[in-house]
C-alpha cells in the first residue's frame, strides 16, 4: 500500500496505526477502467489521489487513449518524494498541470478541471479526491456539460 500522510485519513493511518485494514476480496471495475472507454481523458488528482493514476503515467501509450493530468497537492516533493515527482515530470509536459498548493495557494479544482477539459478537448474527466473535492469537480463539469466521474465513497 502506498499512502502519503498528507490528508486526514492517511495522516491518521500513520499517527494511529490500525491493527488491521479491511480490503475488498471482490474487486469491482474502478475509475481507471473508464479511461479506455474514451479517446481523450482528463485525470484530476488531489493529494495522494495521484497514486490511482500512476500506472497511466508509466505507460508509453494507452492504446488509443490520449490522457491528460491535473495534480493538485501540497508540498509535493516533500510529501510524495522525488520518485513520484519524477514519474509525473517524465510525462509529456504539454499534457500535465501540477499545482503545488504550498507554493501557489489553493485553487478552485472544479474550475481548473473544466478549463483543462476544454483546453485539451477531453471527452471526460475522471477525478480522485476527498469526498467534497470529488463532488466539486463533478458538479463543475456537469454544469459545463462535461461528463465526469469520481469515487462513490461507499465505504
Amino acid at each position: 500500500m502506498l499512502a502519503g500522510a498528507v490528508g486526514d485519513f492517511t495522516r491518521s493511518l500513520v499517527s494511529t496505526k490500525p491493527n488491521h485494514l479491511w480490503v475488498r476480496k471482490l474487486h469491482f471495475a474502478g475509475l481507471t477502467y473508464l479511461v479506455k472507454l474514451y479517446k481523450r481523458v482528463l485525470l484530476v488528482a488531489t493529494g495522494s489521489g495521484i497514486c490511482v493514476f500512476l500506472s497511466f503515467l508509466l505507460q508509453k501509450r494507452q492504446h488509443h487513449v490520449d490522457v491528460y493530468l491535473i495534480w493538485v497537492a501540497k508540498d509535493i516533493e516533500t510529501n510524495f518524494g522525488k520518485e513520484i515527482v519524477e514519474l509525473v515530470r517524465n510525462y509529456p509536459k504539454e499534457k500535465v498541470i501540477v499545482h503545488d498548493t504550498g507554493v501557489c495557494g489553493r485553487p478552485n479544482v472544479g474550475e481548473m478541471s473544466v478549463e483543462g477539459a476544454t483546453t485539451w478537448n477531453c471527452e471526460v474527466v475522471i477525478v480522485t479526491s476527498n469526498p467534497q473535492g470529488s463532488k466539486d469537480v463533478v458538479r463543475a463539469c456537469k454544469k459545463a456539460k462535461i461528463p465526469a466521474f469520481g469515487p462513490i465513497w461507499d465505504s
